[in-house]
């Protein structure tokens, strides 16, 4: 069974033993107990969670009601030739000085782009590994190819932007524009291997879909090395990080090993209303600060923050885990911004991405006279904290850790 199946088997069981232990059991508890345990034979019989089943229900809802187009079709079919190694190559011989050597081309750049149902599953998994590549959190540009072209993103300092009044002789004001500013996306290259035998996609009894199983392994291996730098990329060599836009909150938290009420609040207040109100506004921590989180109890010992469909929400603001911000450092005199949280209207925050060019490898040592092939992926993104007001009125904010 999946992790969230067990649970729910759990919390389940742990029910029907509290209604079994009471001294004298009603009918209605009876059948209450009765129920709970069909529940339960369900969830094993399925081997994933009710919310697991809907979600996976709703995605074939989907594919009916939204089935793939004619070229999408034709595009996945030939995919996954190519993944078999059916249409590996186009070959072109040429001679050079007497000789003879065998060219070899497979697509745009020695690749394949990707069809949407793996694009989807491999999007599926960053998500999973990595907030910052989720959409619903932050500016998420996807393009649909392998190219992404430089774009200009723009923008205007609205922190102190006020209409004024115009009489019908009078003149509108130039100086009471607001000043436009301008940030460029380009591209860094990401690359991720898979070693595999040459009947691995026979084996689906093993997996399910082999082409689902990679593209989802290759999402999270892409996703892993991609967030790394959404957090601390310098922007030169890698993307611009948020670490290296968030301002600077001033804050600490009061207390070492934990964190209160006060901390949160003290973030909270630190940015302008119309950032808190965002849609995208959210706390972003480690999983060390989230289980501090989950240990925020009142003086009955009842949890302080609401948990909702599985998200911890903070001052009515969704809490999400980003694993590479800095983690608590004992040796540190002052705890590394960011060590407590990233707070703020990450809409500001833009992800540019390409679509993943695939690759299947043979003439590699160790491979062919293995029985093996390579999978290698690539993928360009791009990534930067775009603050018109230039640090005036940040949109996003880190705070610190208690040495």
């Amino acid at each position: 069974m999946t992790s969230a199946g067990l649970k729910e088997v759990f919390q389940l069981q742990r029910e029907i033993d509290a209604l079994l232990a009471q001294p004298h059991i009603s009918k209605e508890q009876r059948k209450r107990a009765d129920l709970l345990m069909s529940r339960v034979a369900s969830l094993r019989d399925m081997g994933m969670s009710t919310d697991e089943a809907n979600r996976a229900l709703v995605a074939e809802y989907g594919r009916e009601i939204h089935p793939l187009s004619e070229e999408q079709r034709v595009h996945e079919d030939l995919f996954r030739a190519y993944l078999r190694g059916e249409h590996i190559e186009e070959r072109a011989t040429t001679f050079i000085a007497g000789q003879q050597s065998i060219l070899y081309t497979s697509g745009q750049n020695g690749g394949f782009l990707v069809p949407t149902s793996f694009r989807q599953e491999a999007a599926e998994g960053m998500a999973a590994i990595d907030p910052l590549l989720n959409p619903n959190v932050v500016t998420l540009i996807q393009e649909p190819d392998y190219s992404l072209r430089p774009t200009s993103l723009p923008g205007w300092d609205l922190s102190g932007v006020l209409a004024e009044i115009v009489s019908e002789t009078g003149t509108y004001e130039q100086n009471s524009v607001p000043s436009i500013t301008s940030k460029m996306l380009n591209g860094f290259t990401y690359r991720a291997a898979f070693d595999a035998s040459l009947e691995w996609d026979e084996d689906e009894k093993a997996y399910g879909s082999p082409m689902a199983a990679m593209a989802r392994a290759t999402g999270i291996a892409l996703g892993r090395a991609i967030g790394k730098d959404l957090i601390n990329g310098n922007g030169t060599t890698a993307p611009s990080g948020l670490l290296t836009g968030a301002a600077d909150s001033g804050v600490t938290t009061a207390n070492a090993g934990k964190v209160v009420l006060q901390d949160f609040t003290d973030v909270f207040y630190s940015i302008n209303k119309i950032y808190r109100d965002s849609e995208k506004c959210a706390w972003l921590v480690t999983d060390a600060v989230h289980k501090m989180i989950a240990e925020c109890v009142d003086d009955q010992h009842r949890p302080i923050f609401p948990v909702v469909n599985g998200v911890t929400y903070v001052l009515g603001r969704p809490v999400y885990v980003a694993p590479s911000l800095p983690a608590y450092n004992s040796s540190l005199g002052t705890q590394a911004p960011g060590s407590f949280c990233l707070f703020g209207d990450f809409s500001h925050y833009y992800v540019h991405a390409s679509s993943i060019m695939l690759r299947r490898l043979l003439q590699v040592p160790g491979l062919i006279e293995n029985g093996k092939c390579r999978y290698l992926s690539l993928q360009r993104v791009d990534a930067i904290y775009h603050d018109p007001t230039d640090g005036s009125l940040p949109a996003v904010v880190a705070a610190r850790l208690h040495s």
